[in-house]
């Protein structure tokens, strides 16, 4: 009988994670810097809109750059004007590790999700800033 529950046992554990590993979190990102960052440090993924949703970027005086990659975001702007955009993390875990980066000792870069917010606002120029972004309360 333990010879079929354990292999049992483990297989649905296994599945059980599977499921987690699908979570897609939706994240804001607002900078005003002339260039910026957000590289993720851990296991999650940048990943396209899930079906239903809609992934949009609006900049006040237009981009220059935009690369999205499965690990980093980089924007460049025209100039130092508002950037908006929202993006999607498909994540096993519920807190994310970033590293945040901008241009100018004078701008902000910050990305939110439902539950938290990291800011990256130090005055020094083109300065990263490890964050740890909290994306589900359990």
């Amino acid at each position: 009988m333990k010879a079929i529950v354990l292999p049992l046992l483990c297989a649905l554990s296994f599945s059980a994670q599977v499921f987690a590993e699908d979570k897609i979190y939706e994240l804001e990102f607002e900078t005003d810097s002339n260039w910026s960052s957000i590289e993720i440090r851990d296991d999650a993924v940048f990943v396209n809109a899930p079906a239903g949703s809609s992934q949009s970027i609006s900049a006040k005086d237009g981009l220059r750059a935009y690369t999205i990659s499965p690990k980093k975001i980089y924007l460049r702007s025209r100039t130092r004007g508002l950037v908006n955009m929202n993006v999607f993390v498909k994540s096993a875990n519920n807190v994310l590790g970033l590293t945040i980066c901008k241009g100018s000792p004078s701008s902000y870069s910050w990305i939110k999700s439902d539950q938290s917010k990291q800011k990256n606002d130090l005055k020094e120029k083109d300065n990263c800033e490890q964050a740890a972004l909290v994306l589900n309360l359990f």
